[in-house]
């Protein structure tokens, strides 16, 4: 989610025309101080959405962009971004509290909106078929990746796979430690064990593979930022994973701990098909450029508005 709003900002900042201002809202004030102590209240989502719209009312917007699925209340067009349906097609993967409040908004929100934006085609199709929005409304634009990943030819690849995500059951995560072959660690990168950007840039250019076991993903950034590094990726066959990999990468059937054994197997014993893998994804990598990305955002603002 952060890498969605500063890539998506710092982009739209740069290319807005003149006659457009952009105004980002809900930074550091007293909501977001205390939104950690709110959440513990019975009826905490519905409190801070209600301290937002009352934020937004004191605006004047000619439309308001909403990054994060649940838009607050606001009499003029909101773009909405719906990065996934987890909290609708796996709630159970969810803080329930959490899911209860972000499907019942997502269901209300999103065919109320002017315009509702995805990371991938994938999940459009998933946004027209289960909240029912219009399908002319739902425009899926890719996110970008940084710039700050690269590879390093003077870093050389050690025996590790690498995970990046958090532990949670949409993750997948058991699938891929069921599935390490002998001789290679695992390291895993994420919450709760959070790293600094530059360690995860350095273990993204070392790692002989990165994996993404996912069983359900919006868009997954690991995955083009290994390719940005030149690191083979194996990622399941989530329809969001497979638009993204593009055919760079290889995939299995999610939960398949044994399909993937196999796909380890394959990428770690075979230098030269790590070397065609890794030229893939730099080809592949280079397609998802902030810049690409805040454009179209801002031609559908601009849809919006009118």
């Amino acid at each position: 989610m952060g890498r969605y709003i500063a890539g998506l900002l710092d982009g739209v900042v740069r290319l807005r025309p003149p006659d457009i201002t952009i105004r980002p809202l809900f930074g550091p004030g007293p909501v977001s101080r205390f939104r950690g102590l709110l959440r513990l209240l019975p009826g905490s989502y519905a409190l801070l959405e209600s301290a937002r719209a009352r934020q937004l009312r004191r605006e004047r917007l000619s439309v308001y962009h909403e990054t994060n699925h649940a838009a607050p209340r606001f009499d003029g067009p909101v773009v909405l971004t719906v990065h996934d349906l987890s909290t609708v097609l796996h709630a159970q993967t969810q803080d329930p509290k959490r899911a209860r409040h972000f499907a019942q908004s997502l269901l209300r929100r999103a065919r109320e909106a002017a315009r509702v934006i995805t990371p991938t085609a994938a999940i459009a199709e998933e946004v027209v078929e289960h909240l029912g929005v219009a399908r002319e409304k739902v425009r899926f634009i890719h996110h970008g990746v940084d710039a700050l990943f690269a590879p390093d030819p003077l870093i050389e690849r050690e025996p590790f796979v690498l995970f990046v995500g958090d532990n949670g059951p949409r993750k997948g995560l058991e699938t891929l430690r069921a599935a390490m072959p002998a001789g290679h660690d695992l390291i895993t990168a994420g919450p709760p064990h959070f790293v600094p950007e530059a360690q995860l840039l350095s273990l993204y250019r070392r790692a002989s593979a990165l994996v993404l076991p996912s069983i359900y993903e919006g868009f997954g950034f690991p995955l083009i930022e290994a390719f940005a590094c030149g690191t083979p990726v194996i990622a399941s066959d989530d329809p969001a994973l497979v638009e993204v990999s593009g055919g760079a990468g290889l995939h299995f059937p999610r939960g398949d701990s044994t399909a993937l054994q196999t796909q380890l197997k394959r990428v770690l014993g075979d230098k030269a098909l790590r070397d065609e893998l890794s030229a893939r994804g730099l080809e592949r990598a280079k397609l998802f450029r902030w810049d690409d990305c805040a454009a179209a955002h801002l031609d559908v603002y601009q849809e919006a508005a009118r």
